[in-house]
């Protein structure tokens, strides 16, 4: 039975774990977070739980579709009804997705959150060993490791392999600035969710939030809204205070729709610094076997595409996962 540790408990890490995991090796899933998700994160608050990550996603490969299909049936995503039938989110929140694979791991893996890993530290014969933010060595010992992070943090972890690491630096991931916004009083809200008609370049997709499948209406909550502002606009406001970028894109969300909008009772702002990755690798993942390192995520192409699908992050992540866990598991000794 071969040790290994997975940096990242978004969709790719909990995949690749649970891959493992049913093929005999004991697996530790560190998180730096609260929580796992990722990208596919769901934000709390006393006007109710805003999907501020991944807005949704589809699937557009067979192996993907498949996934989903036993994802519906356990009751964990759901289609958008008001996005259409192909658009699929988590149920009850986004978030949601990541915390029932978190919580059906298979026996032999086990996710450690708060614990921020820094760096990797390979001396044979021990193997791998994980420093963490604070400096100290965590006490385990391993004989593989997958990174499972946004590309630009990947690289620093991937310095073991130097070309790995070259890979992860040159893939670029662009931010995106979002913002959310709840109104008490009965404007002519829409529902759905859409690319957001703004010919300015701010906003780059909305949805109404309450308006979403399995979503409950909260007493004194009218709408509830999550706005994300296009890439280009998100790099160049990175320093800006929340405050002034929840005015911009509210601005933006009225001119938009064509209402007058009053002040939000609750607002509020987040900048994803590695939101999206424009240009994914066209490999499936990266994995050094005389290392035992690897490395998937939405950065890579993903394996199992087919000619002319573009598949978005939720489903590169997940297929890349699949595909490294295959690749690590004809070198690794299983139970």
């Amino acid at each position: 039975m071969s040790r290994i540790a997975v940096i990242g408990a978004g969709i790719a890490g909990l995949t690749v774990a649970a891959e493992l995991a049913a093929a005999g090796h004991a697996v530790t899933v560190f998180e730096k977070s609260r929580g796992p998700g990722g990208r596919c994160a769901t934000r709390r608050s006393a006007a109710g739980p805003f999907d501020h990550g991944a807005p949704g996603f589809e699937a557009v490969t067979a192996a993907f579709a498949e996934q989903v299909q036993d994802w519906q049936r356990a009751g964990w995503v759901g289609a958008d009804a008001a996005a259409g039938a192909s658009r699929l989110i988590g149920v009850p929140s986004m978030n949601a997705l990541a915390q029932q694979l978190a919580s059906h791991l298979p026996p032999g893996a086990s996710l450690r959150v708060e614990t921020h890993v820094a760096a990797i530290e390979h001396g044979a014969p021990a193997g791998w060993r994980l420093r963490l933010l604070d400096g100290q060595l965590n006490a385990g010992h391993f004989d593989a490791v997958a990174v499972a992070v946004p590309a630009e943090q990947a690289a620093a972890l991937l310095a073991p392999d130097a070309s790995l690491a070259e890979a992860m630096r040159v893939t670029r991931s662009d931010p995106c600035w979002t913002v959310m916004a709840a109104w008490s009083d009965a404007w002519a809200a829409p529902g759905g969710s859409w690319t957001a008609p703004d010919p300015t370049g701010v906003l780059d997709r909305v949805h109404r939030d309450d308006a979403r499948t399995g979503r409950v209406a909260l007493d004194g909550i009218a709408s509830r809204w999550v706005l994300h502002a296009t890439p280009q606009w998100s790099a160049d406001h990175l320093g800006a205070a929340p405050a002034e970028v929840i005015a911009a894109l509210t601005a933006v969300l009225a001119k938009s729709l064509g209402v007058h909008l009053a002040p939000p009772v609750h607002a509020a702002a987040h900048c994803w610094r590695y939101a999206q990755v424009p240009d994914a690798r066209g490999e499936p993942c990266g994995w050094n076997a005389s290392l035992q390192l690897g490395a998937c995520g939405d950065a890579w192409h993903g394996a199992g595409d087919v000619a002319g699908s573009r598949p978005d992050g939720v489903e590169r992540a997940w297929l890349s996962a699949r595909a490294l866990a295959r690749q690590m598991a004809l070198s690794l000794t299983p139970d």
